[in-house]
């Protein structure tokens, strides 16, 4: 079977971003704002924000609207979208530490266990299964993993190069990978084992999984 090489999806960063392009985006998280109002604020000629606005919506990261203020001409007012929000870091895996703490806590270990891999299988409910591995890489990437597959003698390489669970599995002994994601390659790959696991440590952020067809060779 042969599985082509996916591209590594690049993820924009707020931090790319400087000068007056990301003092735009930040002005716009406060609220719709008109170019004349941002040319105020940030003391430049209008004409200069309207091009910073022109490059930041052909990025999709804002957007604009026209407004009816009942006096003359219709206001055309600028909107950071979703995906412009996005850029600008959010602490989710902390979030996540807070709730899986707790949940141990007052759980147990093995409930937290048996917890991640039913949401693991759940996961699998929304990848099509005729996907198979790139359906899987496109979850990753999805979430941030920067994923790639290649294939080495007859085996299924998957490298990310960005965990996404990284501080969830340094801090959980890898309960993160050993549980949620687990169940996913068991309930999308039934066919396929996993044979060796190259999973994170503090200071090491990628990780590659191994799988291959269970008739390849001896358990």
């Amino acid at each position: 079977m042969y599985i082509p090489f996916v591209n590594t999806i690049i993820v924009l960063d707020v931090h790319l971003l400087t000068g007056t392009k990301r003092e735009i985006l930040e002005m716009l998280l406060d609220g719709p704002m008109t170019a004349l109002e941002m040319s105020k604020k940030l003391k430049i000629q209008i004409n200069a924000v309207r091009e910073h606005l022109a490059s930041l919506e052909s990025s999709d990261l804002v957007a604009y609207t026209f407004v009816n203020t009942g006096k003359g001409r219709p206001k055309k007012v600028y909107q950071i979208t979703k995906k412009g929000a996005d850029l600008f870091p959010k602490r989710y895996d902390l979030l996540l530490k807070i709730f899986l703490d707790q949940l141990e806590s007052e759980m147990g270990k093995e409930w937290v266990k048996s917890f991640l891999e039913r949401a693991g299988s759940n996961v699998v409910s929304g990848i099509n299964p005729k996907a198979g591995i790139e359906g899987l890489l496109n979850f990753y990437n999805s979430l941030g993993c920067m994923a790639t597959v290649s294939t080495e003698n007859g085996s299924i390489v998957i490298k990310r190069r960005n965990c996404i669970y990284y501080n969830l599995a340094v801090d959980h002994e890898n309960l993160v990978c050993e549980s949620f994601e687990d169940s996913i390659l068991n309930k999308l790959f039934p066919s396929y084992r996993v044979v060796k696991k190259d999973t994170v440590k503090p200071g090491k952020f990628d990780c590659e999984i191994i799988i291959e067809e269970k008739s390849s060779k001896s358990a």
